[in-house]
């Protein structure tokens, strides 16, 4: 018995109205169990915000913030400090060096006196107790021409400027060993609250973690906004963009945090730096011997020099020059020149070069075509 073609359609369509509410109970299920899921750890995560642990860790994490921001003050200010004791020293070479000529001139003057018999003016010269008392002298002056008296003028001069630059000198080397001491202390509050930090996560569980986890992409992503409204302030200010606002993005694919374990910075493009220099990076301080690694593929070349101590270029396929310095060595599987992968250890945090006396960090710069600009909002974004 053959069925119509009416009733096969209805058939057809009962069974696949019955599919479907098979079907779609088990779908919506699913989901309703992955919103159960998800929102359970949301309030997992919630609660663990309001735990002890987690408002130490937070506590710890400020602090160390405005540790890390109070010694690259300091150091700002100790190699600005330095700069001006270098200019003061090279002042104070010439004032020796023209002290030194009219000197000459002035013994010059009281030889001539010897030899001619002018005895008063051989005493003033036995009985003066400093050249400055000399080229007084009325004696000396009487028997100067008006040529040497100029002469003598200047040495007055010049020697007593000599005086104040040996003062101002003692006095600005004093700073520099103060703000050395004070930068010493901070360097240990520093370790202090790394190991602080530390101990919070060692004890932390998974929700924890994640409650953590999530707390430093918010404050990451506060810092990099906070960043960027100081760059369009500053450009503003200078009415045209500059290097301070960092690399655009197509200037670093797929970059990745340099370095590969915890680290604190701050934006410290432009803080001073000594011979007059400004800084051309951002330093990342974190425990000595944590790997650095490429931030990118691209071909890698290993140098040593006094200033930067041992250093690492990285040289991507699209012109981009990343630079790590203030290392504390090199890997030794890896030979410079060679190509390496994004993630490759490249070198360890230390303080070799003119950093010597600083806390372990790395100085990283970033080079589109060659020149260097503010490299942290991209570092903050991916660190």
């Amino acid at each position: 018995m053959f069925m119509s073609r009416s009733r096969v359609q209805r058939w057809a369509i009962l069974l696949l109205t019955v599919g479907l509410l098979a079907v779609v109970p088990i779908a919506a299920s699913a989901q309703t169990q992955a919103d159960v899921d998800r929102a359970e750890r949301n309030r997992e995560i919630a609660e663990a915000r309001k735990s002890e642990a987690y408002r130490d860790y937070q506590r710890v994490t400020a602090q160390l913030d405005e540790a890390v921001e109070k010694y690259m003050q300091l150091w700002a200010e100790r190699e600005e400090i330095t700069y001006r004791i270098q200019l003061m020293e090279q002042a104070a070479a010439r004032y020796q060096e023209e002290a030194a000529e009219l000197n000459e001139r002035a013994r010059s003057i009281v030889i001539d006196a010897y030899i001619s018999g002018q005895r008063n003016l051989v005493g003033s010269a036995f009985t003066a107790s400093s050249i400055q008392e000399l080229v007084t002298s009325q004696a000396l002056i009487g028997r100067a021409t008006e040529r040497e008296l100029e002469s003598l003028d200047n040495l007055d001069a010049v020697s007593r400027q000599a005086e104040r630059s040996s003062a101002e000198l003692a006095v600005r080397r004093a700073d520099v060993a103060a703000n050395q001491e004070a930068a010493a202390v901070v360097v240990d509050e520093i370790e202090e609250l790394r190991q602080e930090q530390g101990a919070i996560l060692a004890k932390a569980d998974d929700i924890l973690h994640a409650a953590i986890d999530r707390y430093n992409k918010e404050l990451n992503e506060k810092r990099v906004e906070d960043a960027r409204i100081r760059r369009q302030q500053a450009e503003k200010s200078a009415s045209r963009p500059g290097a301070a606002g960092g690399a655009p993005p197509e200037a670093t694919p797929g970059f990745m945090c340099p370095v590969h374990g915890r680290t604190s910075f701050i934006d410290s493009w432009g803080f001073a730096r000594s011979g007059g220099r400004r800084h051309k990076g951002v330093d990342m301080f974190a425990a000595r011997n944590t790997p650095i690694v490429a931030v990118v593929d691209g071909r890698i070349k290993f140098s040593s020099n006094s200033l930067g101590g041992l250093s690492t270029h990285l040289y991507a396929d699209n012109g981009t020059v990343y630079y790590y310095t203030h290392l504390e060595g090199h890997p030794t599987d890896i030979t410079s020149g060679q190509t390496v992968t994004k993630g490759t250890i490249v070198g360890y945090v230390g303080n070799s070069g003119n950093a010597r006396y600083t806390s372990p960090h790395v100085h990283f710069e970033i080079r589109p075509n060659g020149k260097a600009v503010n490299p942290y909002p991209t570092v903050r974004s991916a660190c």
